[in-house]
């Protein structure tokens, strides 16, 4: 389920370095400051809060580590909320 919603993000500029192993997937937001304490990291945390999604970004690193249980919907969710948070992080550079 993972590679076939990768794909967008693979060719989408904001992100590099998309990976997946297993069903673990870490995306990172193409941002001037990187690595995990970048300081888009508490903006991102509070951003997929607000949606009550539990993905865990570390700085400008994005991880997606869904339950085994994790339906097509709720994954669909986590990584539309994904982009959206690259339109955010987008939206505070201005």
């Amino acid at each position: 389920m993972h590679a076939k919603r990768l794909v967008r993000f693979r060719t989408d500029p904001r992100f590099v370095n998309v990976r997946q192993m297993g069903t673990v997937v870490a995306l990172d937001l193409d941002v001037g400051s990187t690595g995990y304490l970048a300081e888009v990291g508490p903006s991102l945390r509070a951003f997929f809060r607000r949606r009550d999604l539990l993905i865990r970004p570390l700085g400008n690193v994005i991880y997606l580590m869904p339950p085994y249980c994790v339906t097509a919907p709720e994954l669909d969710r986590a990584y539309e909320a994904i982009a959206e948070a690259a339109d955010f992080v987008g939206s505070l550079k201005r």
